[in-house]
């Protein structure tokens, strides 16, 4: 035909191998790599069930939250559930990213998907922040020194600055209280913003499949129940806000990113962050491919029966109303896929596609009366023409229309459509729309007088030899040995072994990437903090109104700038730090935080610290210490206005 299609990449080619491997064991209908972006949808509402279930027996409160978390991980069915919701959560993501990589190699991210590309590019995104505030939430070692190596990435940005890390270390749990107030909100609220991003996602899809079969989703929830009990989700020891974690286990799933805290700058890992989620989000763009030619409807042949509207796999097709008692059918051509699946549906010849010619193909029919008249799908296997067949690659099986059977089997003995291998369609419903045709489920449905047992449809991907099929097709044609339906062949056996053993082994990885014991800090050295609020005195004050109404003014005079502050650190008599500070907020009346880390050699060590007010000298303060300091342990040095300055960990 004239019209180029777009045909098969090896990217694609590699992931059939793959797939059609698994369609052995599963079957095509039950192949999980078919399914994988509706796993992830199951799997995150066993995670969503079972997070409500601890949300009800959870403390919001610092002081209280781990002993609650490690209450209810001491019933079994509260270990159960912590258990359920850990793993179904690293398996969420797991099987997210699986599937965009199955959408990268097999080109389905591109053109007319990217709306589906983006929006799963942020709701990956929102998978990981869920999972870091659920750590958080803990407040164990872990969600400590994930908290204050999150609070290190952000204070790179201004408005955070030093703030958040002073939550997560030092004296401040009325801070930290509220941080797990927003913590908690925003762990419901995002959760609920999932709807939204899915729903977004979906949305250019007709008929999304949003579960997977009934068989998968009870290994799934079995599989998920059988990792829970057998390894129980377990807390690291609970947080100390006197002293700063060296090490933590480290759930790789949700925390990827921190072990590189270890080697980049913050700014680097603000272009890493930026550069990977920003290189996934324009990836559609940077890839050029072709798009197959879009459908167009004839209007004066349109009947207005609405089966291409109802068909189309991506809502390119809407119905305009013409007249009080009229519809025709109207094809968006930015959304449409050039599939030919409504030309396939149009009892009337209205639908047409460039690259599906009808007439031309009869004419040639006609012409080459051959033995065997092949239609074959581009993701399907090869078929080469040799005497006695003819030919036909079509942009999609489902572009086939059953009408036009009986025209064809005037002028040849059989008809077989080779197709990609059923769910995995390219086009997603063009396999099941055709089955559906041939067996008189779907309008428009093979004519009566058709005889039946002369078409036979092959699922069979690109990598696949269909050639022996082929040799008996025509056999069984040459001997007038012909069944009374259509025969449709596909791999329909399922393994009831192997098939359970292979989806196990995924959920096995779980125990031990949740679990590795990474270090942070250097175990043979220690780590001395300063870490302290600070209200510095006002250089200038506005009035006591700030307001007409007299209950909303001030009592005294409001400070609307503060003086900064400048901090020197010596250690040994050697200057560590020299560094001036300014107060926060756009009119910098607000109190300073300081957060700074130093890694030392073990052993007795002098400390000294001093904080001037730029704008106030007499303002000064000075704190010296000589203290021991051992390996894999921290010294806080931190201030409160009653105090003055003090000290927390380093015994």
């Amino acid at each position: 035909m004239a019209t180029e299609i777009v045909t098969i990449s090896p990217t694609y080619r590699f992931m059939q191998r793959l797939s059609y491997a698994l369609s052995a064991v599963y079957s095509s209908k039950l192949n999980p790599i078919y399914y994988l972006g509706a796993i992830t949808v199951f799997l995150l509402i066993i995670d969503v069930i079972s997070g409500i279930y601890l949300f009800l027996f959870y403390k919001v409160d610092p002081k209280s939250a781990y002993q609650s978390v490690e209450a209810i991980s001491s019933s079994p069915i509260g270990s159960l559930m912590r258990g359920v919701h850990r793993y179904s959560s690293d398996g969420l993501i797991l099987f997210a990213v699986l599937h965009m990589l199955h959408m990268i190699l097999t080109d389905r991210f591109r053109m007319f998907r990217w709306v589906a590309w983006v929006s799963g590019v942020g709701t990956l995104l929102i998978f990981i922040v869920i999972g870091l505030s659920g750590y958080l939430l803990v407040w164990d070692e872990r969600a400590q020194l994930t908290g204050l190596l999150t609070a290190k990435f952000f204070s790179v940005i201004p408005i955070f600055g030093h703030a958040l890390m002073s939550a997560f270390l030092g004296t401040d749990v009325k801070n930290l209280g509220g941080l797990f107030r927003i913590l908690l909100f925003g762990h419901i609220a995002i959760t609920i913003l999932l709807i939204f991003t899915l729903w977004v996602h979906v949305m250019r899809i007709s008929r999304p499949r949003l579960f997977p079969p009934r068989y998968l989703m009870i290994l799934l929830t079995l599989y998920t129940v059988v990792i829970a009990v057998i390894f129980p989700a377990k807390s690291d020891p609970p947080a100390d806000l006197g002293k700063v974690p060296f090490s933590m286990s480290l759930d790789w799933f949700y925390l990827t990113g921190l072990p590189l805290f270890k080697v980049l700058p913050l700014s680097l890992n603000w272009v890493v962050f930026v550069g990977f989620f920003g290189l996934l989000a324009v990836f559609p763009w940077l890839i050029r491919g072709r798009r197959n030619p879009a459908a167009a409807v004839i209007e004066d042949k349109c009947e207005g029966c609405k089966q291409c509207f109802e068909d189309c796999p991506y809502e390119a097709i809407y119905m305009k109303r013409v007249s009080e008692k009229e519809e025709k059918a109207v094809v968006i051509e930015d959304k449409c896929a050039g599939c030919g699946i409504c030309v396939a549906s149009c009892n009337y010849s209205a639908s047409v596609i460039p690259t599906v010619p009808y007439d031309v193909i009869l004419k040639e029919v006609e012409s080459l009366k051959p033995e065997l008249l092949v239609f074959r799908c581009p993701f399907g296997a090869e078929v080469k023409e040799r005497e006695g067949i003819k030919v036909y690659t079509l942009p999609c099986a489902g572009a086939l229309n059953a009408v036009w059977i009986k025209d064809y089997l005037k002028h040849t003995n059989g008809v077989l459509l080779v197709s990609c291998d059923g769910p995995d369609c390219y086009f997603r419903e063009g396999v099941e729309w055709t089955e559906e045709r041939f067996t008189g489920k779907r309008r428009p449905r093979l004519l009566k007088n058709v005889e039946r047992g002369r078409v036979r449809v092959i699922e069979a991907p690109n990598v696949v030899d269909v050639s022996s099929d082929i040799d008996k097709f025509l056999q069984e044609l040459r001997e007038n040995r012909i069944p009374e339906d259509v025969t449709i062949i596909s791999r329909g056996k399922l393994n009831h072994i192997l098939a359970p053993v292979i989806l196990f082994i995924p959920f096995l990885s779980f125990y031990p990437l949740t679990t590795h014991r990474i270090d942070f800090y250097p175990a043979d050295k220690a780590l001395s903090v300063i870490t302290f609020k600070y209200r510095s005195s006002p250089v200038r004050k506005g009035g006591k109104a700030y307001s007409k109404l007299k209950h909303m003014q001030a009592m005294q005079n409001i400070a609307v700038e503060r003086s900064p502050i400048e901090v020197t650190f010596l250690v040994d008599g050697k200057p560590l730090l020299k560094k001036k500070y300014d107060p926060r907020g756009l009119r910098k009346d607000a109190s300073i935080y300081v957060y700074e880390e130093f890694l030392l050699q073990p052993g007795e060590h002098t400390f000294e610290l001093k904080v001037i007010e730029t704008e106030n000298p007499d303002k000064t303060y000075t704190f010296r210490l000589e203290r021991e300091v051992k390996p894999a342990t921290s010294l806080a040095i931190t201030y409160h206005e009653e105090k003055g300055f003090f000290t927390l960990g380093g015994m």
